[in-house]
């Protein structure tokens, strides 16, 4: 019986928890080209559910597109992204004479690299065909191309770009000028996808920049528990597991319904239990998350200072309080100004946030990990 739960991007088609909804919607603003900022925090299934809708769309007769700017290092490198992926695409709608004809004199600033790959067959790559343009110009000419494509096609365009906000580190302060000239006169759908919401959500509501006000903001949820129960319920039985409706109710708890410790858990407890879950199993797999989970959570307070990490640890043993009271601030050791220079840095990363009025960390697991290790 092989384990039903995914720990990576879902595959299109796979079984999803819930999200019909979220589904639904976003499907319909593709359809309505509507540009969309999809946003939540990490670990959230954004991706999965961008490419879930971008199947979809496919279905329908789209051309879709995603690229992932994730470490992106220059506007060059932007740039590249953007027509690798318009290859990519083309390749596979395409023949290669087709490519080598027509759509060779709409695309000039980059010429696709074919070679042979195991075990997808070809993969795709680009070079540019002159090395006497770079930065934003090179930017701005892969985008015309690609609206002038957009305008000759008969058939819709949908685009994801994922990570979106990894833009900001390229530190030229052009780029999303550049982008928002063309991309306003793109007749595609866009979604601008993001874990660092602060940084990307700024992109969009800041005034005095060029994306504000320019795509309609759409927040991934948690999960709803009654669906994540269902589903759980579901996947042990579909690979020949019973679990019980208590037992799925416990898993929902334990990971707060966060969509990839949902999958996390449940995939740890499928290994350890047998015909049918018990609780134990459900302990047993909650530590060996915690435990696979360990390093990616020493990686992170790596990069921090010691009054960063300090005040992490106090939201994680201190759920839920007022941190500016003296109280709250004694029994941490914590200064005014260690906690507000911490929460402007930690903000910024997306490790924490404030929520009815409390400030709490964003990764519920990362939280009990730290309450551990003091």
């Amino acid at each position: 019986m092989s384990n039903p739960f995914i720990l990576q991007v879902i595959p299109s088609g796979h079984s999803f928890a819930n999200r019909i909804l979220e589904i639904k919607e976003l499907t319909s603003h593709a359809i309505n080209g509507v540009n969309v900022v999809l946003f939540s925090p990490r670990r959230y299934g954004k991706t999965s559910l961008a490419q879930q809708i971008q199947a979809d769309l496919k279905k329908k007769g789209f051309y879709t597109i995603y690229v992932d700017f994730f470490l992106t290092t220059s506007v060059d490198d932007v740039a590249g992204r953007i027509a690798k992926s318009v290859y990519s695409v083309l390749h596979k709608h395409e023949s290669l004479l087709d490519k080598g004809s027509r759509l060779l004199k709409v695309f000039k600033t980059f010429r696709p690299v074919l070679k042979p790959s195991f075990p997808e067959g070809v993969t795709v790559s680009v070079e540019p065909v002159s090395g006497g343009m770079s930065g934003i110009d090179l930017l701005d000419k892969v985008l015309g191309e690609l609206g002038q494509f957009i305008d000759e096609e008969s058939v819709e365009v949908h685009i994801v770009f994922d990570e979106f906000q990894e833009i900001t580190e390229v530190k030229e302060p052009r780029i999303e000028g550049i982008l928002r000239k063309h991309i306003q006169n793109h007749q595609a759908s866009y979604f601008f996808v993001g874990s660092r919401r602060r940084i990307l959500l700024n992109i969009f509501s800041q005034r005095n920049r060029p994306f504000y006000q320019s795509a309609i903001m759409y927040s991934l949820k948690p999960l709803p528990r009654e669906e994540v129960v269902l589903f759980l319920i579901q996947q042990f039985k579909s690979s020949g597991k019973i679990c019980p409706m208590k037992i799925a109710e416990a898993i929902s708890e334990r990971t707060f319904q966060y969509p990839y410790y949902v999958q996390c858990l449940a995939y740890n407890v499928f290994e350890v239990a047998g015909k049918t879950v018990f609780m134990k199993d459900v302990d047993v797999g909650f530590e060996k998350m915690v435990a696979s989970e360990r390093y990616g959570y020493e990686s992170t307070v790596q990069g921090l200072t010691v009054s960063q990490i300090a005040f992490l640890k106090a939201l994680a043993l201190d759920p839920n309080q007022k941190v500016h009271t003296s109280q709250f601030m004694s029994r941490h050791k914590l200064t005014i100004g260690g906690i507000q220079s911490s929460q402007k840095k930690l903000v910024h990363l997306d490790l924490i946030e404030k929520k009815d009025g409390v400030w709490q960390i964003v990764d519920p697991i990362f939280g009990i990990w730290l309450a551990r290790y003091r």
